[in-house]
C-alpha cells in the first residue's frame, strides 16, 4: 500500500476513535456530588474539574497547587507553543489568586489565558461539531432549591467534548523562516469547547473589574474586540452565541455598554431556542449593566435568573457571582427586608459542603440584617459564615467578615468597633481593585503606554471624588481608596495636564492632591468629616446638594436628628452660663451640664460611624475645591497666589494674580533645602535651645543667604514684588519652614523683608485662601490657655503679663484647672483661642500635638480628636510658642520623620484647625518668647476685629520692629557684659518665624441673608 494512503488510514483510524471515546465520555459525565462536571478523558481533565471543586468548598491552596501543576504541564504544540487548554489553566489560576485577594497576580493570569486566546482566535472555527443541541430532559426535571423563574425557557443539552484539528509550525517550515502563519496539520485531539469557553468569558470578565477604566485603553481588551468582531465560529452555526457572548465582554472591558448589551442579548439563546451553559454569564453581565443605571428590580431579575441557569448547568462561579451582585444591587435599593433568595440558597450550598457559597451567602444574609438593624440574625449568619471558611480567612471573604464584625460592633456601639474596621480597613487596600488600577495607571504612564491626553482622562476618574453609584455599590471599595495615599498618582495626574499647558488645571489637581492628602490622613479617608460637614454645618454654608444630602440622611436616620436637637440646646445653655468672671463654685456646677453634652458629643459620634458604612453619598465639602477661572475672578489688583506642590521631580510654583498666571520649577530640592537651612541658622535656629547673642543679632548676615533662598523659590515665576499689596502663598514641603517674611527684596535698590512691603498670609489650599464663606461670630468668649512663653521668671510677672493680654481681647476667660470636659469639646465653646504655652508639632505624629496644653488635660486633647464633634471650634486660633523643625536649622530626624514628607505637620495642623471652623491662625515655626512675642501678639490681637488679618499681621510686625526690648526678658537671647541691654527687634529672629494662616475677608454677618430661624446657629455653631 502507498505511504500516504497508509498515513490517510492512520489519521482516519485515530479519528473514529477519539470520536468514540468522546461519545463515550459525554454519556458518562460524573458529577461527584459536587455539581463540577468531570467529562472522561476531555481536555481538561478531571483534575482540573476537581480542583475548582476544592475552590467552591474553600480549600484554595489545595486548588492553587493544582492549577499551578495543570499550567505547567499544559499541551504544548511543538517545541513550545501552549495549546488551548492553558485558558482554562491560566484563567482558573487567576480565580484562585482573585479569591485570595492577591489582585496583581490574579490580573497576570486573566492576561495569559488572554493571551492564549488571541494566539488562537479562531479556535472554534476548526472545531469538528458532531451533533445539534438537544433538549435536556434529565435537567428539566430538577427542581430550584432557591426562588422560581419568570422566564420560559428550554435548556439545551450540549455535548460536552468536540474534536479539533490542531496545526503546528513544523521544523522544516521553521528552518525556512516561517511564522506563526505557516502551520502544518496535526490528528484530531478533542476539547471541551464549553470550558473553554467558560474560562475564556471569567477571564475577560474579572479583567473588565480589575482594569476598570483602564479597560478602554489596554491593548488586550482592544485586541480582544477587533478579534470577535472578525468573527470566531463557523458563519450561521448555533455557536454563535458563545461568539456573541465572548464580543459583548468584550465590549463591556472597552467601556460600551450599550453596544456590549446587543451582543449579550443574542448569546441568552442558542439558535434563539435553548439556554445553555453560558446563557447565567450573560445575563450576569446584562444585570451589572441595569444595576450600574440604577435600574434595581431589572437588575434583580436578571441576577436571580443567572442563578437559575448557573444551577441547572452547575456552574459554582456564575452561582457565586449572581449572589454576590445581587446582593449589591438588593443594598443600593434600599430594602426594607431580607432578599428571600438567600436562605434556601445558603441551605442548599451547606447540604452540598460548598463552604465558599455557604460563607458568601451567610456574609450576604448578615449585611443585610445590619442594614436593617436586626444584630442577633447579623451575629448569627457571621458566625455561620465564619465556621465554614477555612483557607478563605485570609482572602477577600475573609476581609468581608472583618469589614461585617466591626460594622456589628458599630450596630450594638461596641468600643471596639473603631479598631476592628481600621485593620480590616488596612487589609482591604492591599485587595482594592481601585489601587491596582492606580499602579497600573502610573506604570503604564512611566511606561509610556498611556500617552497624556489619556492620562488626563484616566486619572480624573480614578481621583475624581467619589460617585452616587461608587458609594452605593461598592462603599467598601469605595472606603479604601479614599484612606490609601495615592500622590504618586495625582504626581502623574499634574504632569499629564503640564504637558498639554493646561495650567488651569494643573493648579486644581494640586489642591485636590492636597485635600487627599488630608483626607487620606483621617480616619475612613475623611468619610466621617464629610458627614459632620454636611449634617452639622449651618445650612447657609452648604451647597444646594448638601442640602438635599442632608435632608436625605435626616429622613434615613431620624435620631440622629434629635441627638443634634437635644445637644444644640444643651450648647446653648452652656454659652449662657459659661461667662467671663465666673467662679469656682459656678465652674463646678456646670460640671453636670458639661459632661452632659460630651456625652451627646459621643453618641452622635457612634451615629456617625453608623451612617458613614451604610450606602450613602456624600459630598467632600472640605478643603472647597475652586475652579481656576472662578479663583481669578476672586482676587483684588495687587493681590497674587503663589502656590508650591512638592513632586518627586522638584518643587513646582504656580503664580496667579487677576489678570495673568504663569508656572515653574524651583530650584532643586537638595539646593533649596540647603538655602532654607542657611537662612534659618543665619536667623538664629541651630537647635532649641541656642541662645543667640546680641552680637549676631545686629548682623545682617541673613540677607545674604535670603537672597539665595528666594531665588530657590521665585526664580522664573515673573512676580513683581514692587506690584504687590497682599501675597497669598500655598506651601507644601519644605516651603512651610520658610520665615516668608523675611526674606529680602529689592526695593528701590535696597534690600527689604518682604513684609515692609505687602502683607503675607498663607493657606494650606488655594480654595481655603479665597473661599471663605462663613461669617465671622460675635465674640462672646476669648480663651486664654497657659502662661509659659509670657516674659517674666516669676509667677507675678507672667500674671502681669497676661492681665495686658486679657485687655486686648473681649470676654476673655480662663478654662478651669479640673476640666469638666475634654478639651476639644470646651475649646468649641471659645470664638477666639489664645494659647501661651509652648506646643511641639511633631513631624513624625502630626496629629498627635494637643492644641491646648493643661496638666490635667484628658487623654481627648489631640488634634486628632479637635476633628471630632463638636466640628466648629473658635474662629481665631493663636498659637505663639509652637515649635517646628525649623527651630532646628531645619534638620529632620530621620528616625522620628522617616514616616512623613517635610511640611507635613504644619499642613495638618492649619488643614485640621480650619476644617473645625478656624479662619485665622497665627501659629510660630520657631520658639521667641519673652516681650517680643507678647508685645506681637497683643498688637495683632488689638487690632484683628477692626481689619484683615494679613493687614492687622503687617501693622503688628512693623510696630515691633521699632520696639526697644529689654534682653533680659527675652528667653532666648544671651548678652554678654559688654552687650547693651536694651535691643532693637528689628531682626527677623524676633516674628519672622510666625506664620499667619487666614482664610481672606470674611463675609460679614449683617450681609448675609438669613432668616431668623438659621441666625442662631451661626451664632451658636454645634
Amino acid at each position: 500500500m502507498p505511504t500516504f494512503l497508509i498515513r490517510q488510514f492512520r489519521r482516519f483510524l485515530l479519528a473514529a476513535l477519539v470520536l468514540a471515546s468522546g461519545h463515550s465520555a459525554d454519556a458518562q459525565i460524573s458529577l461527584n456530588g459536587s455539581g463540577i462536571a468531570t467529562r472522561g478523558n476531555s481536555i481538561p481533565s478531571a483534575t482540573y474539574f476537581n480542583a475548582i471543586q476544592r475552590m467552591y468548598k474553600a480549600d484554595y491552596r489545595d486548588a492553587e497547587r493544582t492549577f499551578t501543576r495543570e499550567v505547567r504541564g499544559a499541551l504544548k504544540i511543538g517545541v513550545a507553543n501552549r495549546w488551548l487548554d492553558s485558558i482554562a489553566y491560566y484563567s482558573l489560576l487567576g480565580e484562585v489568586y482573585y479569591h485570595q485577594g492577591r489582585t496583581t497576580e490574579a490580573l497576570t493570569q486573566y492576561d495569559q489565558a488572554c493571551r492564549m486566546y488571541l494566539q488562537n482566535p479562531n479556535w472554534m472555527i476548526r472545531i469538528q461539531f458532531q451533533r445539534e443541541p438537544q433538549i435536556d430532559v434529565n435537567q428539566q426535571r430538577k427542581i430550584l432549591p432557591w426562588g422560581k423563574s419568570k422566564r420560559q425557557f428550554t435548556l439545551g443539552r450540549f455535548p460536552g467534548n468536540e474534536l479539533i484539528q490542531v496545526f503546528e509550525v513544523t521544523q522544516e517550515a521553521i528552518r525556512q523562516g516561517a511564522d506563526s502563519r505557516f502551520m502544518g496539520p496535526r490528528p484530531f485531539r478533542q476539547i471541551d469547547v464549553i470550558e473553554i469557553n467558560r474560562a475564556l468569558a471569567l477571564a475577560i470578565r474579572r479583567r473588565n473589574e480589575l482594569l476598570g477604566p483602564l479597560g478602554p485603553e489596554d491593548a488586550i481588551s482592544r485586541q480582544l474586540v477587533a478579534a470577535f468582531s472578525r468573527g470566531t465560529t463557523i458563519p450561521n452555526h448555533w455557536s454563535k452565541a458563545w461568539a456573541d457572548l465572548q464580543l459583548g465582554l468584550a465590549q463591556m472591558g472597552v467601556g460600551k455598554p450599550d453596544q456590549a448589551e446587543k451582543y449579550l442579548n443574542r448569546a441568552l439563546l442558542v439558535g434563539g431556542q435553548f439556554d445553555h451553559p453560558l446563557t447565567s454569564v450573560a445575563m450576569l453581565e446584562l444585570g451589572r449593566i441595569q444595576m450600574e443605571a440604577g435600574n434595581f428590580q431589572a437588575a434583580a431579575d436578571l441576577f436571580a435568573e443567572a442563578s437559575y441557569s448557573a444551577f441547572y448547568f452547575e456552574d459554582l462561579s456564575a452561582i457565586d457571582d449572581a449572589f454576590q451582585l445581587r446582593t449589591m444591587n438588593h443594598l443600593a435599593s434600599g430594602p426594607r427586608g431580607f432578599d428571600p433568595l438567600l436562605e434556601p440558597a445558603a441551605l442548599w450550598a451547606s447540604q452540598k459542603r460548598f463552604h465558599h457559597l455557604v460563607a458568601r451567602l451567610n456574609f450576604a444574609l448578615a449585611e443585610q440584617a445590619i442594614h436593617l438593624g436586626n444584630a442577633k440574625v447579623a451575629q448569627a449568619a457571621l458566625n455561620t459564615g465564619k465556621a465554614r471558611m477555612r483557607d478563605a480567612a485570609a482572602g477577600r471573604l475573609g476581609n468581608q467578615l472583618r469589614y461585617l464584625t466591626a460594622r456589628l460592633q458599630f450596630l450594638q456601639q461596641r468600643d471596639s468597633a473603631g479598631t476592628a474596621l481600621a485593620q480590616a480597613l488596612q487589609e482591604k487596600i492591599g485587595m482594592s481593585a481601585h489601587n491596582l488600577q492606580l499602579q497600573l495607571a502610573n506604570q503604564r504612564y512611566d511606561q509610556q503606554q498611556l500617552r497624556a491626553r489619556t492620562a488626563v482622562q484616566v486619572y480624573q476618574a480614578l481621583l475624581g471624588d467619589p460617585s452616587v453609584a461608587q458609594w452605593m455599590l461598592r462603599p467598601w471599595e469605595t472606603l479604601a481608596r479614599l484612606k490609601t495615599p495615592h500622590l504618586q498618582a495625582y504626581n502623574r495626574w499634574l504632569d499629564a495636564v503640564l504637558s498639554r499647558k493646561d495650567m488651569a488645571a494643573a493648579l486644581e489637581i494640586s489642591d485636590l492632591a492636597k485635600r487627599h492628602r488630608f483626607h487620606s490622613s483621617l480616619a475612613w479617608g475623611g468619610r466621617l468629616a464629610a458627614l459632620r460637614d454636611v449634617l452639622e454645618k449651618p445650612e447657609n454654608l452648604l451647597s444646594e446638594n448638601a442640602r438635599n444630602q442632608r435632608n436625605e440622611l435626616l429622613l434615613r436616620y431620624p435620631q440622629y436628628q434629635e441627638a443634634m436637637n437635644t445637644g444644640r440646646q444643651l450648647r446653648r445653655e452652656l454659652s449662657q452660663q459659661w461667662q467671663a468672671g465666673i467662679d469656682d463654685a459656678q465652674q463646678r456646677e456646670l460640671t453636670k451640664l458639661w459632661r452632659q453634652w460630651d456625652n451627646s458629643l459621643d453618641a452622635r459620634e457612634k451615629m456617625l460611624g453608623q451612617i458613614g458604612l451604610q450606602r450613602a453619598a456624600v459630598d467632600m465639602q472640605f478643603p472647597p475645591i475652586l475652579p481656576t477661572p472662578t479663583l481669578q475672578k476672586k482676587l483684588q489688583p495687587g493681590q497674587a497666589i503663589a502656590v508650591f506642590h512638592d513632586s518627586p521631580s522638584g518643587v513646582l510654583g504656580f503664580l496667579l494674580t487677576s489678570t495673568a498666571s504663569t508656572s515653574w520649577q524651583c530650584a532643586p530640592k537638595k539646593v533649596l533645602g540647603k538655602n532654607l537651612s542657611d537662612f534659618l541658622r543665619d536667623l538664629g535656629n541651630y537647635d532649641a535651645n541656642y541662645e543667640v547673642q546680641v552680637a549676631d543679632l545686629s548682623e545682617n548676615a541673613w540677607e545674604a543667604s535670603g537672597v539665595r533662598l528666594l531665588e530657590s523659590l521665585f526664580a522664573g515665576s515673573s512676580i513683581d514684588f514692587e506690584a504687590l499689596e497682599e501675597l497669598i502663598v500655598v506651601p507644601d514641603g519644605l516651603v512651610w519652614y520658610v520665615p516668608l517674611t523675611a526674606l529680602p527684596i529689592a526695593v528701590d535698590g535696597e534690600l527689604v523683608p518682604l513684609i515692609t512691603k505687602a502683607q503675607v498670609r498663607l493657606s494650606p489650599t488655594v480654595g481655603l485662601a479665597v473661599g471663605n464663606e462663613q461669617p465671622w461670630r460675635r465674640v462672646k468668649r476669648s480663651g486664654l490657655v497657659g502662661q509659659q512663653i509670657l516674659p517674666g521668671e516669676s509667677e507675678e510677672e507672667k500674671l502681669e503679663a497676661l492681665a495686658a493680654l486679657r485687655k486686648t481681647v473681649e470676654n476673655p476667660i480662663s478654662f478651669p484647672d479640673d476640666l469638666p470636659a475634654p478639651t476639644p469639646a470646651m475649646g468649641a465653646l471659645t470664638d477666639t483661642l489664645i494659647v501661651l504655652d509652648e506646643v511641639e508639632l511633631d513631624l513624625a505624629e502630626p496629629l498627635q500635638w494637643a492644641p491646648i496644653t493643661l496638666k490635667r488635660s484628658s487623654k481627648q486633647s489631640s488634634l486628632s480628636h479637635w476633628l471630632l464633634l463638636p466640628q466648629f471650634g473658635p474662629q481665631r486660633v493663636i498659637l505663639p510658642g509652637a515649635r517646628t523643625v525649623a527651630e532646628r536649622g531645619g534638620k529632620i530626624s530621620k528616625r522620628k520623620g522617616a514616616s512623613a514628607a517635610p511640611g507635613t505637620e504644619l499642613f495638618l495642623a492649619s488643614c485640621g484647625l480650619m476644617s473645625t471652623g478656624a479662619q485665622t491662625i497665627l501659629m510660630s515655626n520657631w520658639r521667641v518668647g519673652g516681650a517680643s512675642t507678647e508685645e506681637l501678639t497683643r498688637e495683632f490681637l488689638q487690632e484683628l476685629p477692626y481689619t484683615t488679618a494679613s493687614a492687622a499681621w503687617q501693622r503688628s510686625v512693623q510696630l515691633t520692629r521699632e520696639l526697644q526690648l529689654d534682653v533680659e526678658k527675652e528667653p532666648r537671647v544671651k548678652a554678654s557684659k559688654d552687650d547693651a541691654t536694651d535691643l532693637a527687634a528689628v531682626h527677623p529672629f524676633f516674628w519672622a518665624g510666625y506664620q499667619l494662616i487666614d482664610a481672606g475677608a470674611p463675609v460679614l454677618e449683617e450681609d448675609l441673608e438669613i432668616t431668623e430661624d438659621e441666625a442662631e446657629p451661626v451664632a451658636q455653631l454645634e
